[in-house]
């Protein structure tokens, strides 16, 4: 079964229509229309159907439809892993980053740019855990570097580099600033600034709240990034509750403090999750072992 026929099908597959499949890929009508009957011979039996001036897949055309993407995507990641084998360090890497650790693992993906890989391409996407695993799903990322949630999807996999804490976070000389750890009840009495309600870490505060017989926090700013939060929280009275890892920022020092809140942390993992069977481009591969290095790093710290 040849490739071009397939990919000639699902364009007429998507556009329903042999003229407007015909001037996309640049081939006659008489030309696509041959192809169909190959087709057709190939499984022996009918792949569309007219229905008035749409062409409409039968039910054999949409079990071939759904295999010639399979067919043409695994195609693709062969062409590039052989091209990429080929070139040495010449590659294209997706990676998506969350947006608490994006600053300690920055200066590590520009020094392996510069040093190994300068013929790489980077596309770098920084985002919150839940749209970072929508595009790596809808395969416009290779892999991601977030946190790592047992709940993750099956067609996912997940590799644990580290771990981390996520607690309540206060400008320096806030109301709650002192040695001992604040209540519950100190914390209810605050306003917040909080990630959205789809993000793990805010479902988690709202649940131990409400676990200890509180309404969950009184959240005046919804931001979605942990920088963004750590910048708007240094000049006003308002909580957050950020990665731990993020107070070694020394600028974010200067500024912020954890604010001693017993049991109110959220232990997490941070790794690498890419799609389950999906392609790693091998530049990937070898980025990953130095990002992998410094998180492991900051952990023992």
């Amino acid at each position: 079964m040849d490739i071009r026929d397939l990919a000639y099908f699902e364009a007429i597959a998507r556009l329903q229509s042999l003229t407007r499949a015909a001037a996309e890929v640049g081939r006659t009508k008489p030309a696509l229309s041959k192809c169909i009957r190959r087709l057709e011979d190939r499984v022996e039996g009918a792949l569309f159907e007219r229905r008035g001036r749409r062409l409409v897949l039968t039910a054999a055309g949409q079990t071939l439809l759904s295999h010639a993407v399979k067919m043409r995507a695994s195609m693709a990641d062969a062409l590039r892993d052989v091209a990429e084998v080929a070139g040495g360090h010449k590659g294209h890497v997706r990676l998506g980053l969350g947006t608490s650790i994006v600053e300690s693992l920055l200066p590590v993906i520009a020094d392996w740019h510069r040093s190994e890989a300068a013929r790489t391409t980077l596309k770098l996407q920084i985002g919150l855990n839940d749209a970072l695993r929508r595009d790596l799903v809808d395969d416009h990322l290779d892999g991601i570097v977030t946190t790592v949630q047992a709940r993750d999807a099956f067609n996912l996999t997940r590799e644990n580099w580290g771990e981390d804490d996520v607690v309540v976070i206060g400008r320096k000389r806030h109301p709650l600033d002192r040695r001992r750890p604040v209540t519950i009840h100190e914390l209810s009495q605050c306003h917040w600034v909080l990630a959205s309600r789809f993000v793990a870490s805010r479902d988690w505060l709202d649940n131990a709240f409400i676990a200890r017989g509180f309404d969950p926090p009184n959240v005046q700013v919804e931001i979605g990034s942990a920088q963004l939060v750590a910048a708007f929280i240094e000049e006003t009275d308002l909580l957050g509750f950020l990665p731990r890892r993020i107070l070694r920022s020394e600028r974010v020092r200067k500024a912020l403090v954890e604010i001693p809140s017993g049991d109110i942390k959220m232990h997490r993992n941070l790794g690498f999750i890419t799609r389950r069977g999906g392609y790693v481009p091998p530049a990937l591969m070898r980025l990953n072992r130095r990002l992998k290095s410094a998180i492991e790093a900051e952990a023992n710290e």
